[in-house]
């Protein structure tokens, strides 16, 4: 027997085996096995809110920030409780809302769950909550140099649990308190350690607002000035503003890209159920990867370029449930995508702020769509091969990918007896969306 035969056939044995797996296990068991499916990478990550919230609390706590902990009846316009800033952000403010800061380090235990909770979405939270509220609570907190690289520590460990091995994260220290461009660049460069599982950034400009060409721009020239580990740009933000469109930003795009061949493009478009063109225009722009794209499937036109395989989906199941884009996940068109032979991937998103993981967007599309085994190593797969990883990392990556699974394969059985997985906050939720 060849080593090729032999290969196709333990191939063969592992599908069928697959198949009688998820017939069998429960829920909780099936969740364990996937927790040690060899994964590949989380690819569309928005950095602050891949980790527990909770992280946040404690650097601020540490690091001597001011939380906003009551909201007096101060004039402005878009009052918010439980932001967090620096003590020379919070001199700038009114007398009236200075008096409504206090010392991280000084609320009490019911102050920091209630701000925990500020930070956190819930079941009956959604868009606007996240990204009117939410986003903005962070405040200075993001632009610590040391909280930042902790964070990467920290999301690195959260998916090396996960038997994944690449990570890339919008990871933009542009705006470090203290540091210009360079410094920020090199600190988070001295911090950066593999760790089993290796990490590449990009930078983002929130697409509405007023200066976003001018953040657009710097994001580019940021990128190729440190391209060694900052490799892409994304436009972030939300897409029912139309000050977003992706129109706007067509000229400036065409400019840049002509500039800076070597910077690619991962764009938010298509995060909607509502039919609109944004994916099909999104990657007329040049992107080769795709931000959610939950409607491309109600575009001819978008599918039609979609089905060239040029392009990938980051797909976010969990993400399009909690912020209410997809609320019966069972509509979704992962399985569609999939089985239509359009590059798809799965990710986290926010997954801080969800209480989420990347094992349980692997689990929600196991449950809904009866995934093959073929189709769960795809989803991995694709992850590594649209990465932006440079040619001789991502070749490195998709070898011992392969090489995992192959060890996933044969040890499947022991794998499961001794997994031991950390279900999220989010998770009892999910498992509930298969029926035994």
């Amino acid at each position: 027997m060849t080593g090729l035969l032999a290969a196709l056939l333990l191939a063969q044995t592992f599908d069928a085996r697959w198949e009688g797996l998820k017939q069998r296990l429960s829920n909780e068991d099936l969740y364990r096995l996937l927790w040690a499916v060899p994964k590949g990478g989380d690819i569309h990550v928005h950095h602050e809110f891949s980790i527990p919230m909770s992280f946040w609390i404690d650097g601020a706590i540490k690091g001597g920030y001011l939380t906003r902990a009551k909201l007096s009846a101060c004039k402005e316009e878009n009052p918010l409780q439980w932001i967090t800033l620096r003590k020379d952000s919070v001199a700038k403010l009114t007398p009236c809302q200075q008096g409504d800061f206090q010392p991280s380090r000084s609320l009490n235990v019911a102050q920091r769950e209630e701000w925990l909770a500020a930070l956190t979405l819930t079941q009956d939270e959604g868009k606007d909550e996240f990204f009117e509220k939410i986003v903005l609570r962070v405040g200075d907190l993001e632009n610590d140099p040391k909280l930042i690289a902790d964070a990467l520590h920290k999301a690195q460990h959260q998916l090396r649990q996960q038997n994944a091995i690449y990570l890339e994260t919008q990871l933009d220290p542009r705006g470090f308190h203290g540091m210009n461009h360079a410094q920020a660049a090199a600190y988070i460069r001295r911090r950066y350690k593999p760790r089993g599982v290796v990490a590449r950034f990009q930078v983002s400009t929130v697409r509405f607002l007023p200066d976003a060409e001018v953040d657009l721009k710097d994001g580019f020239a940021f990128v190729h000035q440190n391209h060694d580990l900052w490799k892409g740009v994304n436009l972030v933000g939300r897409e029912d503003n139309p000050a977003g469109s992706p129109q706007r930003f067509a000229k400036i795009l065409s400019e840049l890209r002509q500039q800076y061949p070597e910077v690619a493009l991962s764009l938010h478009a298509g995060e909607s159920a509502t039919p609109d063109t944004n994916v099909a225009q999104t990657l007329a722009l040049g992107a080769t990867r795709i931000g959610h794209g939950i409607n491309a499937w109600q575009d001819p036109r978008a599918m039609q370029l979609l089905k060239t395989g040029r392009y990938l989906i980051e797909i976010n199941l969990v993400s399009n449930l909690v912020l209410g884009d997809t609320p019966d996940l069972t509509r979704h068109p992962l399985p569609r995508y999939l089985r239509e032979q359009i590059p798809v991937c799965l990710n986290t998103d926010d997954g801080g702020v969800y209480g989420s993981n990347l094992t349980d967007d692997y689990f929600a599309a196991v449950a809904l769509f009866n995934l093959t085994w073929k189709e769960v190593v795809e989803l991995g797969r694709n992850s590594l091969r649209y990465s932006f990883a440079e040619p001789q990392l991502k070749s490195a990556l998709l070898k011992r990918y392969e090489a995992n699974v192959a060890y996933f394969e044969k040890h499947a059985d022991r794998i499961l007896r001794n997994v031991h997985a950390e279900p999220s906050a989010l998770t009892p939720r999910l498992l509930n969306l298969r029926k035994p």
